[in-house]
């Protein structure tokens, strides 16, 4: 049609299982950025985690023995480029839980959060979810922002954490 524009993206984007121990070191540090950007520093990282995060990595290890789709790591022409960890929640089976998520500071802002946000939607659908439940830190405006465009919509506020939900 005359007067479109069409831009085409000439990456191969891809989403593969994570692997606990051949991925420690990037999931550490996804780990360890994802907390800076939330809560505004590392330490609360490393008190969750253990003093070099190295049990972040045994946590993912954790999810993925549950169901191996519940830790994926987005990819882009083969670099990863974002996180998503998601669970059942284990007293209500309709609600699905998305524990991180996670996009590398270049990469944000141009719609990675977004196919990360629909993976963890899919998937807890499928296994019967039929809505899905995360935090995110209060003073995370950023993160605030992008989950209700999204139509996450606000529980509660409780220990300086955000509740919201979604339907499936």
């Amino acid at each position: 049609m005359a007067g479109e524009s069409s831009i085409r993206y000439n990456k191969k984007l891809a989403f593969r299982t994570a692997r606990p121990v051949a991925d420690a070191a990037l999931l550490i540090r996804f780990g360890r950025d994802l907390y800076k950007e939330s809560v505004g520093r590392e330490d609360a990282f490393y008190r969750d985690y253990g003093r070099y995060g190295a049990s972040f990595p045994l946590w993912i290890a954790n999810c993925l023995s549950r169901d191996p789709s519940f830790a994926a790591l987005l990819t882009e022409d083969g670099r990863e480029i974002g996180l998503i960890v998601i669970g059942m929640d284990e007293r209500d089976e309709t609600l699905g839980r998305v524990h991180q998520l996670y996009v590398t500071p270049s990469h944000r802002g141009q719609g990675f959060g977004g196919l990360l946000d629909d993976y963890a939607r899919d998937i807890l659908s499928a296994l019967g979810a039929r809505r899905a439940r995360l935090n995110v830190a209060v003073g995370n405006a950023r993160a605030i922002r992008f989950y209700k465009a999204l139509g996450w919509e606000e529980m509660t506020r409780r220990g300086g954490l955000l509740w919201l939900e979604t339907r499936l």
